[in-house]
C-alpha cells in the first residue's frame, strides 16, 4: 500500500490535535479516556470513547480534542510539547490523560487511491462494534505492543500490521451495513457481482463485454447490468475501463515497460488505442504522465521520509 506511520501518544489535557488531510487515510484508536472528533466536512463534533476506532478517508481534514471547547493546534507542535507536560504532571492526575494509537497511510500512488476513494469520509466503530471482531482486537494488541516497545524487525512488521488494520476496520464496518449498502465494498457480498469483479481484476486484458460477463455469472444481460450498476455504482464496461487505467497508471509509475506492452496487459490491441483511452481518462499522454508522475513520486518519497523521521522523534512516548 505504500508507506505507513504509526504512533502512540499519551495526551495531557487540555490538548487538541489538528491533522492535515495529506495522507490517503488515518486510523485512530482511543485506548484510554475519551475525546471529540471534528471533520472538515461538518461542524458537529462526535464524542469518541475508549475502544472506539476511527477510519478517516484521505482529503478529509480533522481534529481530535480533549473537550469541545479546546481549540486544536498543528499536531506536530502539540506532540513535541507533550513529553515535557507528561513529566510535570502530578501522579494524582495521571488518570486524566488520554492514550491514542494513530496510523497514517501514505500510498505510493498518483492521485486518489482507487481503494480509499470509495470509502465513506468517516467510519466510526464503537467499542462494542470493534470488540465483536476478534481478529481486529488481536491486531490492535500487536500494534500497541510494537508502538510502545519496538524491537528488532519492527520496521518490517509495522507496515504489514497497519496494512492489515485498514482491511479489518473496513471488514468490521461492512458487516454492520445492510445488504446492498456499502457501495463497491458491499458489492463483494453479492456472489454474482463479486465473481464478475474478480474476473475483471484477474484478467483485465480479456475482451470483456456485458454479455460475456453475464454469461460467466449465469445471469441475463439485463439483470446483470442493472445489479452491477446498483451495487458498484458504475456500468460494467466503465468499471473495466477504470480498472485498466488503474493498472496502466501503476505500470507507468513503477516500471519501464513499453507502451506496447502496457497496452497488451490492459486489453488494447495497439499502443495508439491505449494512448487514446489514457488521454481520455487522465487528460495527458502516457509518456508525459509517466515523467510527471515520477517527479511527483520522488518528491513525495522525500517528504514521507522526513515525515516518518519526525513522527518517530516526536510521537512515540
Amino acid at each position: 500500500m505504500g508507506a505507513t506511520v504509526i504512533a502512540q501518544a499519551e495526551l495531557v489535557p487540555p490538548w487538541g490535535l489538528e491533522i492535515d488531510p495529506i495522507a490517503e487515510a488515518h486510523v485512530h484508536v482511543v485506548q484510554r479516556g475519551s475525546c471529540w472528533l471534528r471533520t472538515s466536512l461538518e461542524r458537529r463534533q462526535i464524542q469518541v470513547g475508549a475502544g472506539d476506532v476511527l477510519l478517516i478517508r484521505g482529503g478529509v481534514g480533522h481534529s481530535l480534542c480533549d473537550s469541545q471547547k479546546t481549540k486544536p493546534a498543528p499536531h506536530k507542535k502539540v506532540l513535541e510539547a507533550m513529553p515535557r507536560r507528561l513529566a510535570s504532571l502530578p501522579k494524582s492526575r495521571a488518570h486524566e490523560t488520554t492514550v491514542v494509537l494513530c496510523a497514517k497511510y501514505l500510498f505510493q500512488h498518483v492521485g486518489p487511491h482507487p481503494l480509499t476513494s470509495l470509502l465513506p469520509p468517516l467510519i466510526h466503530l464503537s467499542a462494542h462494534e470493534a470488540e465483536r471482531h476478534v481478529q481486529l482486537q488481536l491486531l490492535l494488541q500487536l500494534l500497541r505492543h510494537e508502538a510502545i516497545d519496538a524491537g528488532s524487525g519492527t520496521e518490517l512488521v509495522i507496515p504489514r500490521l497497519v496494512d492489515s488494520l485498514l482491511v479489518f476496520v473496513v471488514r468490521a464496518w461492512l458487516e454492520g451495513q445492510p445488504v446492498g449498502a456499502g457501495g463497491w465494498f458491499g458489492a463483494l457480498r453479492d456472489p454474482a457481482i463479486a465473481k464478475a469483479l474478480s474476473l475483471i481484476h484477474e484478467r483485465p486484458q480479456a475482451p470483456w463485454s456485458v454479455e460475456r460477463l453475464a454469461r460467466e455469472v449465469a445471469q441475463s444481460r439485463a439483470t446483470f447490468a442493472r445489479r452491477f450498476g446498483e451495487l458498484v455504482g458504475d456500468a460494467p464496461v466503465a468499471y473495466l475501463t477504470r480498472w485498466r487505467m488503474c493498472i496502466a497508471t501503476k505500470l507507468l509509475c513503477e516500471t519501464d515497460v513499453s507502451l506496447d506492452e502496457i497496452a497488451s496487459r490492459v486489453g488494447y490491441e495497439t499502443a495508439a488505442a491505449f494512448s487514446k483511452a489514457f488521454r481520455r481518462s487522465h487528460g495527458s499522454a502516457p509518456g508525459r504522465f509517466r515523467s510527471q508522475a515520477r517527479e511527483q513520486l520522488e518528491a513525495r518519497g522525500a517528504e514521507r521520509t522526513r515525515a516518518a523521521r519526525a513522527v518517530r522523534r516526536t510521537d512515540m512516548t
